[in-house]
């Protein structure tokens, strides 16, 4: 069985070298997109070695990616296009730099084999407004500006364009009652959501690379939206030939204070959680971390 690992980061060599040492098994690929944003030093010594692993490949054309913004769909498709050119790879699987398997190499393998044609990808069709979910139609019924800011930046023109965006946001919300927003278009496929995080065969990345090849207006679509990844490739999928081998289940243990917070950092009180057979990997992985790591060091890898 052979992975392709496709890596959407803004962290630094060093943290995704370490990353990469710790998935690293045979028949295992990774290819990384490092945040256009941060600045590499050629000479960083976790960069080169990066470079040197044949296994590893670094996308050079980096791009700026914003928060919400349809960016991370760009980068996500040039991430899914360069594996593809390796045609031994049987299942490409979305990390960020906070991802680590929760299980061992041996045991993916054998539960991909076991499982083998079978796509893992968390979704549900999107009703009008998803109760207890951050996930509702004011993404996509009213335009957003975030592929022009970085909401966590303390810039003046950042900051300045946050406010305008907020504010933006607002009128569309009053202007909602007379009828003026931004429908989603009759004869589109039916929308779908889930989480950004999938494990999908080679020829279903393949199938969503022709898909937005063939149909330009679907992309344009989703510009202006917000977290457009949490959308985007579920509906692809959901309305194509791969549906019925389509399983609610993304195969990471991510953990949620509510359904609108960032993960949780995953430490030893998780441990129960990670043990399902069907979490392979965990999401987040921070410093506070290392006790767990150490843990699955010992235990698991």
């Amino acid at each position: 069985m052979t992975h392709g690992f496709l890596i959407l980061t803004h962290f630094p060599p060093e943290k995704i070298y370490h990353q990469v040492s710790r998935l690293q098994a045979p028949n295992r690929y990774f290819y990384i997109h490092f945040d256009k944003k941060m600045a590499i030093d050629n000479d960083d010594a976790f960069y080169k070695k990066l470079l040197s692993q044949e296994n590893v490949t670094i996308l050079t054309n980096r791009i700026d990616v914003q928060w919400g913004s349809l960016k991370i769909i760009d980068a996500t498709l040039a991430l899914i296009k360069e594996a593809l050119s390796n045609k031994t790879i049987d299942y490409l699987h979305l990390f960020s730099g906070e991802c680590l398997p929760v299980k061992s190499a041996k045991y993916i393998d054998d539960y991909f084999i076991k499982h083998q044609g079978t796509e893992f990808m968390d979704r549900f069709v999107m009703p009008e407004k998803a109760p207890n979910h951050s996930i509702t139609y004011d993404r996509i019924n009213k335009y957003h500006l975030h592929d022009y800011f970085n909401p966590r930046s303390p810039k003046i023109n950042d900051v300045v364009i946050k406010h305008v965006n907020s504010i933006f946001r607002k009128l569309q919300k009053i202007a909602r009652p007379a009828g003026l927003y931004r429908r989603y278009p009759e004869g589109f496929p039916t929308l779908y959501a889930g989480s950004q995080w999938w494990s999908l065969s080679y020829a279903a990345c393949s199938y969503i690379i022709d898909y937005v090849h063939q149909h330009p207006e679907f992309y344009r679509r989703f510009r202006h939206t917000q977290a457009t990844d949490e959308f985007f490739f579920q509906t692809i999928m959901m309305n194509g030939p791969f549906k019925e081998k389509v399983v609610n289940e993304s195969l990471r243990f991510i953990s949620f204070n509510n359904a609108i917070s960032s993960p949780n950092a995953l430490t030893m009180e998780y441990l129960p959680d990670i043990a399902d057979e069907n979490k392979l990997f965990g999401r987040k992985f921070t410093d506070a971390s290392k006790e767990l790591l150490e843990y699955l060091e010992r235990n698991v890898y």
